[in-house]
Formats: structure tokens, sequence, C-alpha cells
């Protein structure tokens, strides 16, 4: 949200009233607000400013967030809640007992975790002749697979996107301690009968060609396209994305209580 026009006077009186307290102790869905959402305030030169807020879709839907931020302005202008009455009782949504699934919901999936450890991992690289990565080697066996679960026409393709860190790609390369967005899509693409029917080794050699294709003219020429045509990664018609987070040392991080028993997304 932005606002403009505002001028000096009105953005010094544009502060919270005392009576937010109300605000935070209210029992219910707001009697935490930070463990609501996030909010910040930026003010701009001209004396505009913006509001921005992240909020968890599992705690507040985009009604809900609305009227939460209607209550936060009705505040902060000194009127108060509106309603009065803020209900956080769930039970009217709770599952019955027992269950009673009537129909398919075709619009839900089951989601599962797959892990692959060492000896997975190795088993993979036996079967690439130890040629490839292992990231390669990874992606090729998920690629695979889910072109076999997903597609039914043997002349479809199926195709596979994956992040790609640039800092080491771009001429001159970035430098030490960049902090921001330095990823951008890869994708690899095959017919589903040639996936399904030719080694492993076809699918894995597709995957590095993939990798290989990011060069630092591939690069300038992905950033240039996206400044023109606002395109996202095409995961759809059965592509799907890959981000690997293997290598991140989030496990690493020790807060003065040491390692992490798990760390990653």
């Amino acid at each position: 949200m932005a606002f403009h026009g505002i001028n000096q006077g009105s953005w010094k009186s544009f502060s919270p009233q005392s009576n937010l307290s109300l605000f935070r102790s209210l029992a219910g869905l707001y009697k935490s607000l930070a463990n609501t959402a996030l909010l910040t305030v930026t003010r701009f030169r001209c004396g505009g400013f913006s509001i921005g807020i992240v909020t968890n879709h599992g705690v507040l839907d985009g009604r809900s967030a609305v009227e939460m931020l209607q209550n936060l302005a009705s505040i902060c202008r000194g009127e108060g809640l509106k309603p009065q009455f803020v209900c956080n009782d769930r039970r009217c949504m709770r599952a019955r007992n027992p269950p009673q699934i009537k129909y398919p919901h075709q619009e839900y999936y089951i989601h599962k975790l797959f892990p692959f450890d060492q000896e997975m991992l190795a088993t993979l690289k036996e079967k690439t002749m130890n040629k490839y990565s292992t990231f390669e080697a990874i992606v090729a066996h998920l690629w695979r697979a889910r072109t076999r679960a997903v597609f039914e026409n043997p002349d479809d393709f199926s195709t596979v996107l994956f992040a790609v860190d640039i800092r080491s790609k771009l001429s001159p390369p970035l430098p030490h301690g960049f902090s921001g967005n330095a990823v951008i899509t890869a994708f690899a693409t095959a017919q589903v009968s040639h996936l399904v029917q030719k080694p492993f080794s076809f699918c894995v050699e597709m995957v590095k060609e993939a990798v290989d294709r990011v060069t630092d003219d591939y690069v300038k020429s992905a950033i240039d396209w996206l400044e023109v045509s606002k395109g996202i990664p095409a995961t759809c018609n059965g592509n799907f994305y890959i981000s690997a987070w293997r290598k991140l040392p989030f496990g690493e991080l020790d807060f003065g209580f040491g390692k992490p028993i798990h760390g990653g997304p």
C-alpha cells in the first residue's frame, strides 16, 4: 500500500495512538500482532509512505488480513476496533470425528518427503558412471520419475526447471559477499518416450547440457529478456521446478548453543 500527498505536518501526526495496546491485548485473533503479521512503514522524501505486510496464509486469509488492517487503521485514527469483537474460535471448522469423506477432492494432493541418504546418492552416481555431479544425477532421477507419474502421452514433452547460481557464471564474477538474488532458471526438455525408454545416462546428459548452457552470455540474455517480458518460470503443463539447498550451510549455523539438529527450508 502506498500513500502520497502527505505533508510534513500530517506525517508527524501519523503515529500509533496510545490505545494501540487494545489491539495487542485483545483476546482472540489479534492477541499478539507479532505472531500474526509483520508490518513495515517506509517513508519517502516526497512526504508519502508505503505500508508492507507479510502474513502466514495458514493464519489469515485475504478477507481476515484486510479486516486486520482495517482495525489497525481505525486504531491509528483513534476510533478503536471495528468491530469490537474479533472471533478466533476455530472449533466450527474442525474435522468431524470420525471423518466423513464423500468426494475425491482432486484439488488437493498428499505431501510426502523422500529423503536421499548417502547410500542412495552413491547408487545414483554409480548409475552415471561417476561422470556427472550429484546434483545432476538427482535432478535427472526426479525428472524421469515424475515424467512417468504425470505424463500419459509418450509424444508429449516433459520439462524440468532448476535454479542455477550465477555468481561464478558472470564475467567478471560477482564480488565476494554479494547479497541479493543471484540465481536464474535453467531447463532441460525431452520427449516423454525418450525419458522413459532410454538409459538413465540420457536424462543426466540432458541435465548437464542445461547446466552448461548457463554462460555469461546466456545469463545476460536472460536478464534482458526478463526486463522486457516480465516472465516467470514456466511451471505448467506438467513442468516442475527444483531448487537445491543441499550445499547451503544452514546446518552449520551456531547461535551459541551448538549446531542445529536440522537446518534448511
